[in-house]
């Protein structure tokens, strides 16, 4: 028995030894690598079901699970877990090495190839049993032969898994002309693998993180174009990353290696980010050019547009002959940053753009550009156009996509080019509008200098690379979609609320030694459950009589919150803290018209507030106190039906604009002193709107709506504008939407027909679309309903008691139905970022509705309110103010959303 026993035991010796030799030294120049072929876009290097368990613990993993590859390789692991009982795979193979390839496998599908190293006797004892256990539970299995390599397959619910065991590596994917690809690369000596074609590829970025990517980016190019309609190339050729993760962010950093297309003319050190005091919230996204050597950057940068760029050469060449104009002195005016922002924009066919200059001497810039439009000028017999606004100066630069010039294809999309200076920096916009917002932007902080959020993004980010591309994915989530194909625009609109979970993107570049050390960062925060609004005591303020305004939320010059202004039943109006806390009450002689006005009335940075009741405009400071001769009536006591408060240029030289109930308009300074040509002007039909005002290039026009159709468009002497008045025949909805841009010709307003006929005007008068919305029944209602911030709008059709909200080009977004008789109130909001809520308020029953432009009531339940409210956002903390009011109640709701 002894000898028997000593007999088994060498028997057990020599098979294992023999296991081990055809395993681990016959095979030993094999490695995970030979596999993969040289047209991988990705390969990532991990430990697969321990990483892959590791990812599910993360944000990430909601993304991942939207990709067919890892789809593929998540529905792969639980089918191979299937064959020895639930997690036998898993454990079993929790540490082997694994790479997994991503290939292009048509012309807009991508899948995986995975390659699994077996590193011992229990692994090598599964895969030998997996096969009989597969067949005994019943799945289609067949073997079939490729390069006298024996492939098999298993079919499973429609789902085909191509795998082989080969030696001590298992192959597998979905495509099976992978798997037949990765035999050739091991049978074939001439075909290069992965590794063979990227030598540089090796483990230089430090630190390990959870996975390793290495990228082809020729294919990663390939890949994009699965999924996009316009042509991607890539000014890299290859790279390899360590990934990091933590709770809220994602970061891929290492090596990147440049061919000779434009990231070769980065060959200096970076200089650090500083512009984005001047880049504005609504940013989608920003490219950001440094270099601490300028002039080296600029000649490589003028050789490369010499060389690759014809039609930049001719361009340059032009203005050369034409203006005497050297384009590549521009860059001569560059310190150490150029900036590119794409705008989000809330209107259909608007692109919005900015190019951002850092100069060494603004002065001598500005003389520069100001000795160039002069030449101009005189070349074409035209004036210099300027225009101040708001203690700015704003330039216009008449030369079609003059920053392609110095730029080339990156700095095309200005069909028009305006310019301002701020401290260092000259900024140029394709849209004077834009341009006017971002001063406006500058002085009310909302740049990304002032952003919480982009400070914490900033600092996770590289804050000094050559080249970074910026991306606020929820801003720039229309671009997306627009250049997805079909059938992958679907995929993301279903499943958008995942993908854009991440918030900010960063793809930086900085050149060190002939390479690119680059870092990849995405913010994905950790999302915060929807929250359902409840009142109760801490949020509310019960008044003695009925409340009948909606609560006017008013900037202050005492904090950076909103005080509160509303009225009752009594026509006492009270004015309350942030906290509700009542500062003082005033009893009027009638209700509040339209909206309450902030001014600086002084010049002196303290807000006082206009407002109007139907007998008397108001004029009254934060503690109650009237300004000097206030309140005060129009000539004759007319009774007052709209009043407005006009600002031309930001310089606080006030307008207060007022229509008497017969139609009839008066402006009227500060001190309510009328104007020449408006004491009054006769119109002598009733408005639907207050007298509003657009400044366009250098001239301001007033724009009056009035109720038998008519739309008049004058000067600020009171004279009509050429083409006006115009007659649209139509009774009209009261609302409009004004498009502006730098010409009368250029903008457009829009109005809209009780019966839904839409009609689109110059500001020239002439005539650009005249077309009837869809209806059903004759007694159908239509509504304009613009944006509170007048960048958009919507339209609403109402038929019986259905209720359709329709996007700007007239496209259903969704329905609700209302039984009440009373008036149903219909407000818009957009706060960029995909946050656009529309609300309904039903007067009868004081309910509030607010959707998000899907129609999904985000609230959970309705709120209170009987009148308009007014809701705020707050993009720190994510979450949203509404302020209603109801009865004798204001109440207060915040939620997430």
């Amino acid at each position: 028995m002894k000898k028997l026993l000593i007999s088994i035991a060498v028997l057990l010796l020599a098979g294992m030894g023999y296991f081990t030799y055809e395993k681990w030294v016959k095979h030993s120049d094999l490695t995970l690598w030979s596999f993969i072929p040289s047209d991988a876009a990705l390969v990532i290097e991990a430990e697969i079901t321990n990483d892959l368990t590791t990812f599910q613990g993360y944000p990430i993993w909601n993304i991942i699970n939207q990709s067919t590859g890892f789809s593929n390789l998540k529905n792969g692991l639980s089918f191979l877990d299937s064959i020895n009982g639930s997690g036998g795979f898993t454990t079993i193979f929790k540490d082997a090495p694994t790479l997994a390839s991503l290939h292009k496998v048509s012309n807009n599908a991508v899948d995986f190839l995975f390659v699994v190293e077996i590193q011992n006797i229990s692994q090598n004892t599964f895969a030998n049993a997996a096969i009989g256990r597969l067949q005994k539970a019943g799945n289609r299995f067949k073997t079939r032969s490729y390069n006298d390599f024996k492939i098999s397959e298993i079919s499973n619910e429609g789902k085909t898994l191509t795998f082989i065991f080969y030696k001590n590596f298992f192959l597998a994917s979905f495509t099976p002309y992978l798997v037949e690809d990765a035999i050739r690369v091991i049978s074939d000596s001439e075909l290069p693998s992965f590794k063979d074609k990227f030598t540089r590829l090796t483990n230089e970025s430090g630190a390990k993180g959870l996975t390793r990517v290495y990228a082809n980016y020729n294919q990663v190019g390939n890949v994009i174009n699965s999924f996009a309609n316009d042509q991607t190339g890539l000014p890299i050729v290859s790279g390899n990353y360590e990934m990091v993760l933590d709770s809220s962010f994602i970061q891929f950093s290492g090596f990147s290696y440049a061919s000779d297309g434009w990231m070769s003319t980065h060959t200096t050190q970076p200089a650090a980010f500083d512009m984005a005091e001047v880049v504005p919230e609504n940013t989608a996204y920003f490219y950001h050019i440094t270099s601490s050597d300028i002039s080296t950057w600029k000649d490589a940068q003028i050789e490369f547009i010499r060389k690759n760029s014809l039609t930049t050469k001719s361009f340059q060449d032009s203005l050369k002959s034409s203006y005497d104009f050297n384009a590549d002195q521009v860059l001569d005016l560059v310190d150490n940053e150029i900036g590119i922002a794409n705008l989000e924009s809330q209107r259909t066919r608007d692109n919005q753009r900015l190019v951002i200059l850092e100069v060494k001497d603004i002065q001598e810039s500005l003389n520069f550009f100001q000795q160039l439009t002069e030449r101009i000028a005189i070349a074409r017999g035209d004036s210099v156009y300027s225009e101040s606004y708001s203690d700015n100066e704003i330039r216009f630069l008449p030369i079609r996509e003059f920053p392609s010039s110095f730029l080339g294809e990156m700095g095309k999309g200005f069909d028009q080019c305006f310019y301002i200076s701020h401290r260092n920096y000259l900024i140029f916009s394709n849209d004077l509008q834009e341009l006017k917002n971002l001063i406006s932007s500058i002085l009310n902080e909302d740049t990304w200098g002032k952003s919480i959020q982009m400070n914490d993004f900033l600092a996770r980010a590289n804050n000094a690379a050559n080249v970074s591309l910026f991306v606020n994915v929820p801003r720039a989530w229309k671009n997306i979609l627009n250049v997805l194909k079909p059938e992958w625009l679907e995929h993301f609109k279903k499943n958008n609320s995942t993908y854009k979970t991440i918030d900010l993107a960063a793809f930086q570049y900085s050149y060190l030694d002939g390479k690119y050390f680059t870092s990849y960062t995405f913010t994905q925060p950790q999302s915060s459950p929807k929250s359902i609004p409840k009142t109760n005591p801490q949020n509310g303020v019960r008044f003695v009589s009925p409340l009948t305004s909606k609560p006017y939320l008013l900037k202050t010059h005492a904090h950076r919150d909103f005080d509160i202004l509303l009225q009752d039943s009594t026509n006492t109006i009270y004015y309350m803290d942030p906290n509700q806390n009542a500062l003082w009450s005033e009893t009027l002689d009638g209700s509040i018209l339209g909206n309450v006005y902030p001014i600086d009335y002084y010049k002196n940075g303290k807000i006082q507030y206009a407002f109007a009741t139907s007998s008397s405009i108001h004029l009254i400071d934060r503690t109650g106190t009237y300004i000097p001769g206030y309140p005060k009536s129009l000539p004759e006591n007319a009774q007052i039906a709209f009043i407005n408060v006009i600002d031309y240029d930001l310089s606080r030289n006030y307008r207060i604009a007022l229509i008497d109930t017969d139609g009839n308009i008066f402006l009227a300074d500060k001190d309510l002193k009328l104007l020449d040509g408006w004491s009054p002007k006769e119109i002598s039909r009733a408005a639907l709107q207050p007298l509003d005002h657009a400044r366009l290039g250098r001239k301001d026009v007033m724009i009056s709506i009035h109720e038998n159709g008519v739309i008049h468009l004058l000067n600020r002497r009171g004279e009509l504008n050429k083409g006006f008045p115009f007659d649209t025949k139509l009774s009209l909805h009261k609302n409009y939407f004004l498009r502006q841009s730098n010409s009368l010709g250029n903008s457009s307003l829009t109005v809209l027909s009780k019966g839904g006929e839409l009609i689109e005007i110059t500001l020239e008068g002439d005539l650009i679309k005249r077309e009837q919305l869809l209806k059903s029944s004759a007694d159908a209602n239509f509504q304009l309903i613009p944006d509170t911030g007048s960048d958009s709008f919507i339209i609403v059709r109402k038929e019986g008691s259905s209720y359709e909200v329709l996007d700007d080009t007239g496209n259903l977004l969704f329905k609700k139905d209302y039984l009440s008789q009373w008036p149903i109130l219909i407000q818009y909001y957009q706060f960029g970022a995909g946050k656009d809520l529309v609300v309904f308020t039903d007067t009868a029953n004081k309910s509030l509705y607010i959707y998000d432009k899907s129609g999904n009531l985000i609230t959970g339940n309705p709120l209170n309110s009987a009148h308009e409210i007014s809701l705020i956002y707050s993009s720190a903390r994510k979450e949203f103010q509404v302020f209603t009011t109801w009865g004798s109640n204001l109440e207060l709701y915040n939620f997430k959303y």
